[in-house]
């Protein structure tokens, strides 16, 4: 759930952000609030006193995905300009005239979502979008872009985004490997030139590669785009030791040449929750935990074999296996690891 803030100043400004609110009520997966100063603030709004504008914009913007200023830019980026702090982290924030003849992409127009955000208000209120991002205004696909749409990871954020995104401006050769798996999820690819191998790379043009895998040898001006897609399963004997646990997933990894940022959860049964070694790997690898009762792993484990002792002991046949197929929704996609009374298995997810 995507939490946006609507606030305006002045009359034509509220009329203007109420209009705005009710249209963003009917957009799913979208929470949306409205801040107007006290003399304004009537049903539905929150308040906030006379003196108060600037403390009121500094709070929606460390708290909001989304900040839309009814107002001048110019009010908008004086009154931000102590608390930005980098593309990265920063929210989207959104500027519209009170007539709603324009809306305006200020800050944070890829990473967090100001671009596609303006577009949204402009469809909704039929106001002319304001996007000066280079890669938007070409008409090509931008490397942060293609890693959002791929809750992806690459190294040396600022450099690579901006290094690949002047080349995609400029119309310059930029070539792409992106697994077959994973293109339903990237979206346009305009602006690259598309490999189905790595070993169609020509030497000296840039190149991105889009994997969850490490078999790619390193090359100049190249750079990994990693997915966040991966499921792990995990199931173990009671009271392992960090240590073992840590041995196992270095060992699963290399087993399948698998890098371990593409690990968006790790997932096991609910009688396992106690265990530290769970806990830490997770925390470990930056990983989202969650657990499911037997119950809830019935139908999955039906898919894969059972051992009779990890069904009399925990009410179900497989940990790993099940857990990961019912995390994702897919079965699984590597086969179960078993070493330092351990085992790891993994899936993928369907959306992203």
């Amino acid at each position: 759930m995507k939490r946006f803030a609507v606030i305006a100043l002045t009359t034509g400004g509220e009329k203007t952000a109420r209009r705005l609110v009710e249209l963003l009520a009917g957009q799913q997966q979208l929470m949306t609030d409205l801040f107007l100063p006290q003399r304004l603030a009537q049903a539905g709004a929150v308040a906030f006193a006379k003196g108060e504008f600037t403390p009121t914009i500094h709070r929606l913007f460390r708290e909001y995905d989304c900040v839309i200023c009814v107002m001048a830019t110019g009010i908008v980026i004086r009154s931000l300009a102590g608390v930005i702090v980098d593309k990265t982290v920063d929210p989207a924030v959104l500027v519209m005239d009170e007539k709603a003849n324009h809306v305006i992409s200020l800050l944070s127009g890829h990473v967090g979502g100001a671009n596609e955000w303006t577009q949204l208000v402009a469809r909704l209120t039929g106001a002319d979008p304001v996007i000066t991002t280079a890669t938007d205004t070409e008409h090509v696909q931008s490397l942060d872009m293609l890693a959002k749409r791929l809750n992806g990871w690459y190294p040396n954020f600022k450099k690579n985004t901006k290094f690949f995104n002047r080349l995609l401006a400029e119309k310059k050769p930029v070539e792409l490997f992106i697994e077959p798996y994973l293109q339903k999820f990237a979206g346009e690819l305009t602006g690259f030139t598309v490999l189905d191998q790595v070993d169609q790379h020509k030497a000296g043009v840039p190149l991105v590669i889009v994997s969850d895998h490490d078999r790619f040898a390193k090359l100049v001006d190249a750079v990994q785009v990693v997915p966040r897609i991966n499921v792990l399963g995990i199931g173990c004997r009671k009271g392992v030791t960090d240590g073992m646990i840590q041995e196992a997933f270095a060992e699963f990894c290399a087993q399948h040449h698998l890098l371990w940022q593409s690990i968006v959860k790790a997932v096991s049964i609910d009688v396992k929750q106690e265990e530290g070694a769970i806990q830490y790997l997770a925390t470990t690898i930056g990983a989202e935990l969650e657990f499911f009762t037997a119950a809830q792993l019935q139908a999955a484990s039906a898919h894969y074999p059972a051992s009779p002792f990890v069904l009399k002991t925990v009410g179900v046949g497989n940990v790993a296996c099940a857990a990961a197929d019912f995390a994702s929704g897919s079965r699984t996609t590597t086969e179960r690891y078993v070493g330092h009374e351990v085992t790891m298995v993994l899936s993928r997810l369907y959306e992203i």
